[in-house]
């Protein structure tokens, strides 16, 4: 399962704030493999019904005690038109 929302999100009840908290916010759930490098999640359930039923294939590298995962680039989500990535960076707590 992965749930990745923006920086600095605050609660809305109206529906234009409602609808930013769906902008800034991707999460879904499913069954993964890894292939190499690339771990693959067959989607189930997900914030954007569009995702069901696809797979989204992400980049890992392990390094010490750094995970980092990168997506492949597409189409933004919340902004129509442009190509962006997503990276995120995991250290290990001792």
């Amino acid at each position: 399962m992965a749930i990745v929302t923006a920086e600095k999100r605050t609660p809305g009840m109206s529906e234009a704030e409602r609808a930013e908290l769906q902008r800034s916010l991707i999460a879904y759930t499913g069954t993964y493999r890894v292939e190499g490098s690339e771990f693959v999640t067959s989607v189930d359930v997900s914030w954007n019904g569009a995702w069901n039923g696809t797979e989204q294939r992400r980049h890992f590298q392990i390094q010490g005690d750094k995970l980092t995962i990168d997506t492949a680039p597409g189409p933004s989500v919340r902004d129509p038109g442009k190509t962006v990535f997503g990276r995120l960076v995991f250290h290990r707590d001792e």
